[in-house]
């Protein structure tokens, strides 16, 4: 079972949406329910105050597969918190920063129904592990994702879990809610919308294609859920920002085919947590949503292990960036002083949320585990600097937003 930071139980009311706060179901009569689908309960896998536990079993020809095609699902069987799930598909996830073979700390994704047809494990399609490679302080996904959805962004919902494959101590990982299907409907009233990934198109090695609107690359984005259009919904995008590009009707003509309210709220907070691997200091790890509600195209960020840096780190500046939608409004004195006004309501969200308990929280939960960790590549002796590092960020950032902004 997990290993809870702070005893709870029962079920609590979150709007209209009941909310599990105890520990995973134990094993046994309850596992068929587990594999039902919960579509109105909180899956307590996502319970931040439990150090949930995931062990994988790979047999042989599983492990053989993944060593030449990382990325093609292959059968396992899995043990989540005490309850076994059989015939699961696993895959490597990452590219070129935080790729690893199994024989190092690889990102993984489990399937539920890869094998199965249908099947849930408490709701959830799958569950995506990331193994904090890049991210020396293991802190950075769970606080940005929850700066993100305070500040109305649709955000994915994250805990920790220490996994074991075939036995061996994998060390410990973040969670992050798959965003499938069900995180649409989670998000969006309507939820039978198209679902684009954003990522970049990798050729091999450092050869890489960076996918933004009115570049010509609207074929290359990957439909996640939905039906397809031949890509008619991003090429909506692309020919209203080619019309509207640097002409003083900017904003109103983009506002007929771009939810600005999800713009400003993404990228407000994407520069709050320093995401620069996001879509507008980067074009990268971004979906594209589109609402039936009004056909408008959402943003819906992901990947945060590159955050909590300076954009100048990478060459950067937020006052110009990438993402083509993103240096459009900053250039546009309307759309310009509409994401400040945001930029400034966002301030004392994040302000008022009280980060630096949350991450004192955090560690006292996972402190140990981040040096135990037998796969973590960081050295040592360099965690308690990162953990410095974020808890200065956590106090100087919204004064380094708001200079910016003039705020």
């Amino acid at each position: 079972m997990g290993v809870a930071c702070a005893p709870s139980a029962g079920v609590v009311s979150k709007g209209d949406r009941a909310v599990a706060t105890s520990e995973a179901p134990s094993a046994g009569p309850v596992q068929e329910a587990v594999l039902g689908d919960y579509a109105q309960t909180e899956p307590f896998i996502f319970d931040q105050a439990v150090l949930h536990t995931i062990d994988l079993e790979l047999p042989t020809e599983s492990a053989d597969a993944l060593a030449v095609d990382p990325y093609e699902k292959v059968l396992a069987s899995v043990v989540i918190d005490g309850i076994a799930v059989d015939d699961v598909g696993v895959r490597l996830r990452g590219k070129i920063g935080s790729f690893r073979p199994l024989t190092g700390k690889p990102k993984l994704e489990i399937d539920f129904n890869k094998f199965v047809d249908g099947r849930r494990f408490d709701g959830l399609e799958s569950l995506s592990l990331n193994n904090s490679v890049v991210d020396c302080s293991y802190l950075k996904e769970p606080l940005a994702y929850a700066v993100l959805d305070a500040v109305g962004a649709p955000a994915a919902r994250t805990s920790y879990t220490k996994v074991t494959v075939n036995g061996e101590d994998y060390g410990l990982y973040v969670i992050v809610e798959t965003q499938d299907d069900r995180f649409i409907k989670a998000n969006w009233p309507d939820g039978d919308g198209n679902l684009y990934d954003g990522k970049y198109v990798w050729y091999g090695d450092r050869d890489y294609l960076l996918l933004d609107f009115g570049e010509g690359n609207d074929e290359q984005y990957q439909l996640e859920e939905g039906e397809s259009v031949d890509h008619a919904d991003i090429r909506g995008v692309s020919e209203a920002l080619a019309t509207a590009w640097e002409q003083p009707d900017f904003y109103a003509v983009m506002g007929e085919v771009i939810d600005w309210d999800n713009m400003h709220s993404v990228w407000a907070g994407e520069q709050w947590v320093g995401q620069n691997d996001g879509y507008c200091i980067n074009k990268n790890n971004y979906r594209v949503y589109f609402d039936p509600a009004d056909g408008k195209a959402d943003l819906v960020p992901w990947d945060m292990d590159y955050s909590f840096l300076r954009d100048q780190d990478w060459g950067r500046d937020w006052a110009v960036p990438y993402g083509n939608l993103a240096r459009g409004c900053f250039a546009d004195p309307t759309c310009a002083e509409a994401h400040r006004a945001v930029v400034a309501d966002m301030l004392d969200t994040v302000d008022a949320m009280g980060l630096e308990e949350r991450m004192d929280d955090y560690l006292a939960l996972v402190g140990s585990e981040i040096l135990a960790d037998p796969k973590r590549e960081c050295p040592r002796g360099d965690i308690s600097g990162w953990h410095d590092y974020i808890a200065w960020w956590l106090d100087r950032r919204s004064d380094m937003v708001a200079n910016h902004w003039d705020l």
